[in-house]
């Protein structure tokens, strides 16, 4: 049913819990998987270290930043190549729903799977819902794991 799954992390052991189930479904339909990590230079890890201009975010996007992104997605990405899986890393720059989808396309994925943190209150007001975006937003299934 499927043949490649885009799997989503933020480099947080919480989102980490799709792992499993990505797994298990990739080694079950023999799917590939491609996981996939966004940098978001204007609320996420760059704006931590001081705001960057618009004609510095290409550079930005090569930096040490995306980098880091894609190291972590290596090391993840390692265990599950041992197991047999045949699995990419991809590290994309931008609000983090609208990259996943835009990937999923690009990349031709069957489904993505995400991990949900289940905001609730004014946390889910200030920082919305990426999860109920993708949700709304993608062509093809989405398998939502809550974290815990």
């Amino acid at each position: 049913m499927y043949t490649h799954l885009l799997v989503t992390l933020d480099g947080t052991p919480r989102a980490e819990v799709v792992i499993p189930h990505s797994l298990a479904i990739v080694r079950s339909m023999g799917a590939e998987a491609t996981l996939l990590r966004i940098v978001d230079a204007v609320s996420g890890e760059w704006s931590e270290r001081g705001a960057l201009g618009p004609s510095q975010l290409e550079a930005a996007s090569r930096s040490a930043f995306a980098e880091q992104a894609r190291l972590y997605l290596e090391r993840i990405a390692q265990p599950m190549r041992e197991s047999g899986v045949t699995v990419n890393v991809l590290v994309r720059q931008g609000t983090a729903a609208r990259e996943i989808v835009a990937a999923a396309k690009d990349i031709d994925a069957d489904a993505i799977a995400m991990a949900t943190h289940s905001r609730r209150g004014i946390n889910r007001l200030v920082f919305g819902s990426v999860a109920e975006e993708v949700l709304h937003t993608a062509r093809v299934p989405v398998l939502l794991v809550p974290a815990a």
